[in-house]
């Protein structure tokens, strides 16, 4: 099976390369799609088929399909060494993943398109209901991020992309959105260990406080109230009038 090492993967770094509203998809195109790849006939050839894969729903969908087996919960379905399906099998569960993963860039996309409007600050009414809206948004978004990983060992890095998406989606350079999302999440989420609510407070806090730094707005304090622009739905632990912090 021949592999075109000329290409080189997308980084997916910004939310550009994955933004479903960029990249349109039909769903029914994708069986064929798949099956035009030769299968896998023995272990030293299923990285060389996944990547021809990739390289096959990325040409026709854009970048964004490239990791098509990167759904969270689909990628231990697809591990080369141990657990990757058997080549009869293999083609439609590429199928599935492939689903799985536009799905869940769905699911993100609308929760971005729910939150970036609230981050103007032409709209806030004042610094301290623009932090606090930087703040619930990017704790949601780690919450909701977490939710669907059962490996404490592979949250970490979902947590870092899917900031890092928000970021680059809200107008910040990818490279410094980057370096914010580093140095807000630090070492804590490099160990074997599950998400705390404390966590989730803590980055959320100083990945905002640097966001805003950043665009050359000061932070301010926090009213302990719920504003009224926010979505009902949208829980904060800042708020008197909620359950308080929860991940």
């Amino acid at each position: 099976m021949a592999n075109d090492e000329s290409k080189t993967p997308p980084a997916l770094a910004t939310w550009a390369e994955v933004d479903p509203t960029r990249f349109p998809f039909d769903p029914i195109e994708v069986p064929a799609l798949v099956r035009s790849v030769a299968p896998a006939v023995g272990q030293s050839d299923l990285w060389v088929w996944t990547e021809a894969i990739s390289a096959v729903l990325s040409d026709r969908f854009g970048p964004w399909a490239y990791r098509w087996y990167w759904a969270p919960g689909e990628c231990e379905q697809w591990d080369w060494i141990t657990s990757f399906p058997p080549p009869v099998e293999a083609p439609a569960r590429a199928v599935d993943s492939l689903l799985a993963w536009r799905r869940w860039l769905v699911g993100i996309a609308e929760r971005f398109d729910r939150f970036l409007p609230l981050l103007d600050p032409a709209e806030a009414a004042g610094p301290g209901d623009l932090t606090a809206t930087w703040e619930s948004a990017i704790a949601d978004l780690i919450r909701v991020t977490v939710a669907p990983i059962a490996d404490d060992d592979s949250w970490q890095g979902w947590c870092r992309r899917v900031l890092q998406w928000f970021l680059t989606a809200s107008g910040v350079p990818m490279e410094s959105a980057e370096a914010l999302v580093n140095n807000a999440v630090d070492k804590r989420f490099d160990h074997w260990v599950p998400l705390s609510a404390t966590d989730v407070v803590d980055v959320a806090e100083r990945l905002a406080r640097n966001v805003l730094t950043l665009a050359g707005i000061a932070p301010a304090a926090i009213a302990d109230n719920w504003p009224d622009s926010w979505p009902q739905s949208w829980p904060t632990w800042r708020a008197t009038n909620t359950t308080g912090r929860q991940v």
